[in-house]
């Protein structure tokens, strides 16, 4: 069974006043650290989207086991990013048999958690397999291709929390615990480095 992995890293970081993909987490940077994550789960294989700053961005990621896919209109909303993520993944043959969705500003959320919904997947079940929240279910999540259309359908800022929610009988969720936090503004950003950089998330 072949999972494809997005990680979503496209976004303007509009609140965060800089990139946050190049902001210092630990001995690396933010997405980095992501992509780490990522190429260190069981999924089969890992794309990168980038799209403001895109080239800058780029160089100063260390080399990997991923591919970098560059979404030029990413000012369009998550949602578009997911579209673009998704339709590429519908040109490969054979068709992946599910998309693991996942950003790149939750560091506390390591591959132990992304494994845990890549087996939850495998065991059959659910279409969906997605982190709890506690009161609503969200991404990371894992998606068998059956929902590949309606992922590269959404448009704007409706990311794919909005199709979990939509099919939430056909979902089901790993909690993650405190470790779901992500970063948005500088002052996520001082309170997570602050508790976080020097321990193992």
């Amino acid at each position: 069974m072949k999972i494809a992995l997005l990680l979503l890293a496209a976004g303007g970081s509009r609140r965060m006043g800089r990139p946050k993909q190049l902001l210092p987490w630990k001995d690396t940077i933010l997405l980095d650290h992501a992509l780490q994550t990522a190429v260190s789960s069981k999924a089969d294989e890992v794309i990168l989207i980038l799209g403001a700053e895109a080239e800058t961005i780029q160089k100063s990621l260390k080399r990997g086991r991923f591919n970098i896919l560059i979404h030029k209109e990413w000012e369009k909303g998550l949602g578009s990013t997911i579209k673009k993520g998704v339709s590429y993944l519908e040109t490969f043959d054979p068709l992946p048999q599910a998309v693991l969705i996942m950003l790149g500003d939750q560091p506390l959320l390591g591959a132990d958690h992304l494994n845990s919904l890549i087996d939850q997947f495998k065991k059959g079940g659910k279409g969906i397999v997605a982190t709890d929240y506690g009161a609503k279910l969200g991404v990371p999540a894992v998606f068998s291709r059956e929902y590949f259309t309606k992922l590269a359908r959404l448009q704007g800022d409706s990311g794919a929390g909005v199709l979990i929610a939509s099919n939430v009988h056909s979902a089901t969720g790993i909690p993650a615990g405190k470790r779901t936090a992500d970063l948005d503004t500088p002052e996520d950003y001082q309170s997570l480095t602050q508790t976080h950089q020097k321990s193992d998330s």
